[in-house]
């Protein structure tokens, strides 16, 4: 149910029996697409879940979506944003909300086939090592008959951590691993998706320090492309609006705060020093790699002040 409507007739869902999974749906003027993404989890074989949908003050009928959902399942949570918190802070947002075991994020505009969740947790369970889990990939455009399989999903199970972080920060394409299941634990010791771009692929890159990430070798996720959906499909000012629909002055210098990231997660994890100094000697290189984008970041600084 809705928080609000909750509150209203009296019960407090967080006084109910935590679920095994939570599921955390972001959305912002979904409409179109949210309907067959909701379908596919509520049909999931494994029922013991609780799915938190937060609407980040869309402007279309998604809200109106969302509470009918949750009018009609129990398992269903609306919150609702006040004002937009761009898309990171939406993501962290159904993260905050939850109380499962495990989590997972869940696009409001991609599908799941029905044993997503039951085989991502079976692999968990029986992987105490691992801390997160994701299935093979299918892209689609439209329907989900005009797909094709995605070549690129990897584990990432090496035995040092440091060897795990550097290949998830070198070897990853398109993050399809974060829609996986993880060890809710696990999330808890990191800062999340922070306020910039990329930012959910630092957040990968911490989670491999804290465990392996392991792959269900079948096509579970169907991942929507097209240029309203994938941003790595949209203009760069989409991109930016995206990220920071207010104009404010955490929308300066991403590069570094990108870079910072990968050096705060080399540094929140206890490693031998040995690993700890290879970790942020590739952190630099990262650095060095970004030195044009940082350097732009430093104009645009200066622009600032002019443009408010």
């Amino acid at each position: 149910m809705c928080r609000d409507a909750a509150a209203a007739m009296g019960h407090d869902v967080n006084t109910a029996p935590a679920p095994l999974v939570s599921i955390g749906m972001p959305a912002y003027n979904s409409a179109g697409t949210i309907r067959s993404a909701l379908d596919a989890l509520l049909a999931q074989t494994f029922r013991d879940f609780e799915l938190i949908i937060s609407d980040n003050a869309s402007t279309d009928t998604t809200w109106d979506i969302i509470q009918e959902y949750a009018r009609r399942d129990p398992r269903v949570i609306g919150i609702r944003q006040e004002r937009n918190v761009g898309a990171n802070g939406n993501y962290s947002a159904v993260f905050l909300a939850s109380r499962g075991r495990y989590f997972k994020w869940a696009s409001s505009n991609d599908w799941c086939a029905p044993s997503f969740v039951e085989r991502c947790l079976a692999h968990l369970e029986a992987c105490e090592e691992t801390v997160l889990v994701a299935p093979r990939t299918r892209l689609f455009d439209g329907t989900l008959d005009n797909c094709t399989d995605y070549d690129g999903d990897l584990a990432f199970e090496h035995a040092n951590p440091v060897d795990r972080f550097i290949d998830v920060g070198t070897r990853l394409a398109l993050n399809n691993v974060m829609n996986g299941l993880v060890r809710s634990e696990a999330l808890r010791q990191t800062r999340l998706i922070e306020h910039y771009p990329n930012a959910d692929v630092v957040l990968l890159g911490h989670l491999a320090l804290l465990g392996r990430i392991g792959l269900v070798e079948e096509p579970l996720f169907y991942r929507r492309m097209d240029r309203a959906t994938a941003t790595r499909m949209m203009s760069p000012q989409d991109v930016h609006r995206h990220h920071y629909p207010v104009r404010t002055a955490r929308a300066l210098f991403p590069s570094w705060r990108y870079v910072l990231g990968w050096a705060r997660a080399a540094l929140s994890v206890q490693l031998a020093p040995r690993d700890r100094t290879r970790a942020l000697h590739w952190v630099l290189r990262r650095a060095y790699w970004s030195k044009a984008d940082m350097g732009s970041d430093l104009a645009d600084m200066l622009r600032y002040p002019a443009g408010r």
